[in-house]
This record gives C-alpha cells, structure tokens and sequence, in this order.
C-alpha cells in the first residue's frame, strides 16, 4: 500500500504535472524508504545493494556512542555546575577518583534521570535546528538546479552539532549550518563537490565570526549566566581561594599557559603532592635548599604550606626561589594537576568522556567506538586514522623528548607545554573525534593509499604544532584539518607521480 501511495505522487512530480517542481523533494522521500529506482546492474559498476543513502547512514551509525555520550555528560554538567550547590559539587569531584564511584554519584537519588532529561533538551533541539535549517538549504538548491537531493547532509547535520557548544545561540546554530552547507558546499557544485569538510566549514564560520560564543566560559548548561552566577555562589559559599575555586576552564584552556611558566615551576608544585617523582627534582633541591637557608625557613620539599609553596616558586632566583611571576602562578598551579593528574584530571575520566568541551568530543572511548565501527565497514579509512594518530603522537613526543634532553637541566627551564606526556595530548580536546570523523571524509581526503597516510600525519602534525606552540589558540584540530583539506589534491597529485614512477621502474627492470 505504502509502495502504492508513493507510485501516485511521484505520478504527480512528472513533468508537466503539478509537483514537477518539487520532483527533488519526492525522489528523496521516496529512497529514503526504498532503494533508488534505478540500479546499476552489471560488473564492474555494481559491488553490493548498499546505495549512498545507507553508506551516510553508516556514518550515523556510528557516531550514536558519541551522542549518547554528548547527551549524558552535557546534562551531568549542567545538573552540577547550574545547581549553585558547593556540596553537590564537591561530591562530584570527589567521584572523580574512579569509575565506580562515578557511576555511584550518577545513580543516587535517581538523579540520572534529570541528567538525561538535562543532556536531551541540550541536544535535540540544536539537532532539529541542523536538520531543518540546512535541509532546507539543501531542497532548495536540489529543486533550483534540478537534481536529487544529496544524501550527504544527513552526516554533516550530526557532525555539526556535536562540535558545537552546548550554550551556542539557536539562531546562531542556524546561521553556522547555513554558512557551511551554501559557502563550503553548494556553491562549489553540492556533494562531493566541496574541497573542505562541510562541518567544519560550519564550525570554520562561527569561529571567527562569534568567537565569543565559541571560546571561553560555554562549556556547561545552556545559558553561561546562569552557569556563571551559580559558580560564584558556590565560591562564595565555600569559601574557596583562587588556587582550589570552581571553574568551567576546559583541560585545553588549562592546558594552554604563558611560555613564561617552565617545567621546573609546575614539578616544584607538583612534588608537594606526590613527592619527588617529579623529573627536575636534582635542579629544584638545591634551589629549595637555598631558599630554606636565606628565608630562615624550618621546611621540608613536598610539605610545604600553599604560602610557602607560592613564595618558593615566585621568590627571585638571587633568593633561592624559582622566579616565576606572582601573576602566573594560579596558571601553573592548575596546569601541574593537568600534567600529573592531580585531582580531577584523571586518565580514566579523560577516555571515559568526564570533561567539559564541545558536545560530541569528550569521550575517547566512544570515538574509538565509533572508528573501529567505520573501519570495520569500509566507511572511514584506517590509513587516514592511523596516520594523524601517529603524526600527532610522534610529535607531541618528539617535543617532550627535545624538551628532556636537548636542554641544560633536562629541560627544566623549557616552556611547561613542551615537556607534556604525550599521550595525554590524545585524550584532551577535540583530536580523537577530528580523526575518527573528520579527517576521514572521502570527499575532501585524499584518495590513494599513500596520500590518505602522507594526509593523516600532516594533519596530525599540524594539531600538535598549533596547540603546543601557538599562544593564542590551544586547539589545532579545526585548523589542521582544513589545511589538510585543501592540500589533499596535492598529495594525490605526488602520490600518483610516485606510483607511476615506481610502475616505470618495474617495467624497465622487466624488460
């Protein structure tokens, strides 16, 4: 009956009858419940039934870990840091310290339930909104140039929205869809046309156009008043300083603090919690033994109070002291509990997925979910995967290493950022999530063998360079991947001049 119904109004949308104009429209309703009408039946044109429609769907698919993950831990968040309850908070934190008692403080009092309640009308109404707004894009420039309608929207309307904020402006979702789906891929002839990936020309435009609401304090909730004046109170109800208050600073925001703050500094810090595993102690004893002597202090390294501790840091060097600013010291305080996972900065809760960040990116396990998902299926390309992951590593490595031994002190002088663990680079920001779903998009990634790998790793690279080095932008994903975009023609390019000279080769040898 269904089949029936569907046969009589794609009677109507022939030409020279009422719909015909709307023909774009039909069509896709009509293989979005069936296969298309026409087949390729014959080899080599044919390898299996899947049409493109279901090949996005796979890519839907797998991103459901990620959603489900953007759904529940946006919605923990706003349930914690809107409350303006310290306790509550307090009892959040101190859940941090495993898995298990993660779960506990989930599932007490059923407050699991307000938390899906909270993440969903967070994440469904952006999600409505990148439907409709650049579906509607999308019928309009199909029935305008009378085509179908592409099926590619229905990942890059989910892509969107899980590298937004969870606070961004309805209308300014709307204008970033938009943006994204005519400037970065209509205007260049519609799907697999677009030379950059669609979501993150999105993302691209809001950046730079509104990056207020892009950056900054809108990581929790949906309204950064609320959520402002609800830490304020907690801050003021628990009396905290600036070094132990409440905040809603991402781990990259932490992550990204004035060169002026050296290694030395944050393992000076650090050794008051655990003590002397930290890798400069033969260079900070002897500076504390000094300062000790010249300020007649009775103190012991690893036990010092938070004054004592500040003043040995930031006291001048001819003092003993470390001479790190006053002003930077609350920076590094915060980034010695990131680089050693103090407190709340456990490895667990980074994979798992408890951290503040846009709405998809914070659970690496679920991006992990989601690649072994695509690569099972033939969707996303491992040699892409692999190839940022190991661009991004070796690198984060290769500036901790140089860090360690190219410099007097091992490295105790180099910039903090430099002598970080790198594979804590893979578990912060958004690297997981750009490399599993982002740099893999087959219309703007290379398509050769060789050139998908020489892609992943530049786009790696360039991550890390940018977060490590750049001091105004601590996230790198975004901006390597968009460069890799536009270099990828050319990585082909040089991928088939190496193949043919290779092939030129084997026939000469042959001959």
């Amino acid at each position: 009956m269904l089949r029936r119904l569907l046969d009589s109004i794609n009677s109507l949308a022939e030409p020279g009858k009422p719909l015909h104009k709307l023909q774009p429209l039909i069509n896709a309703n009509d293989t979005f419940l069936y296969e298309a009408a026409i087949n390729t039946k014959r080899a080599p044109h044919i390898r299996d039934a899947v049409d493109v429609k279901r090949w996005m769907v796979l890519v839907v698919f797998a991103l459901i870990p990620c959603i489900l993950m953007a759904i529940w831990n946006s919605g923990l968040l706003k349930y914690v840091y809107s409350s303006g309850d310290y306790g509550l908070m307090d009892e959040y934190l101190a859940a941090g310290a495993s898995f298990n008692d993660y779960l506990g403080f989930a599932m007490k009092n059923d407050r699991y339930l307000t938390i899906l309640k909270e993440g969903l009308f967070i994440f469904l109404p952006l999600a409505l909104i990148s439907y409709a707004v650049g579906g509607f894009w999308e019928v309009l420039f199909a029935i305008t140039r009378r085509h179908e309608i592409s099926e590619g929207f229905l990942v890059t309307g989910i892509l969107f929205v899980l590298i937004l904020p969870p606070t961004i402006p309805y209308w300014m979702a709307a204008v970033g869809v938009s943006a994204g789906v005519v400037l970065g891929k209509e205007v260049f002839g519609g799907s697999g046309m677009n030379i950059v990936n669609p979501a993150l020309a999105c993302r691209a435009f809001l950046f730079f156009t509104f990056p207020g609401k892009m950056s900054g304090d809108v990581w929790v909730g949906t309204n950064p008043t609320t959520v402002r004046e609800s830490l304020i109170k907690m801050n003021q109800d628990a009396k905290t300083t600036a070094l132990d208050g409440y905040s809603q600073a991402t781990k990259l925001a932490v992550f990204n603090v004035p060169q002026d703050i050296k290694r030395i500094h944050i393992d000076a810090i650090a050794s008051n919690t655990i003590g002397k595993q930290v890798s400069t102690i033969q260079t900070i004893q002897p500076h504390f033994e000094k300062w000790n002597t010249l300020n007649h202090q009775n103190a012991t390294l690893g036990q010092l109070t938070q004054d004592q501790l500040k003043s040995f840091v930031t006291s001048p060097a001819s003092e003993g002291g470390l001479g790190l600013s006053s002003g930077y010291y609350e920076d590094a305080y915060r980034f010695s509990a990131l680089n050693y996972g103090i407190g709340h900065n456990q490895d667990w809760s980074f994979i798992f997925g408890d951290k503040l960040g846009c709405l998809g990116e914070t659970s690496v396990i679920a991006c992990l979910i989601g690649a072994l998902f695509l690569v099972w299926t033939g969707v996303g390309s491992w040699r892409t995967m692999l190839g940022m992951l190991l661009g991004a590593f070796v690198t984060a490595f290769l500036f901790q290493m140089g860090s360690n031994f190219l410099f007097a002190d091992q490295g105790a002088w180099t910039a903090a950022q430099f002598g970080f663990p790198a594979y804590k680079h893979l578990l912060l920001g958004g690297l997981a999530f750009g490399l599993v779903f982002m740099a893999t998009d087959p219309v703007s990634s290379p398509s050769l063998p060789l050139a998908k790998w020489i892609y992943g790793v530049f786009c790696g690279v360039i991550t890390l360079v940018i977060r490590v080095i750049n001091p105004a932008y601590p996230e790198g994903v975004m901006l390597a991947i968009l460069m890799g975009n536009v270099f990828a023609p050319l990585f082909d390019y040089y991928a088939v001049k190496h193949f043919r000279k290779r092939s030129l080769n084997r026939v000469r040898v042959t001959t």
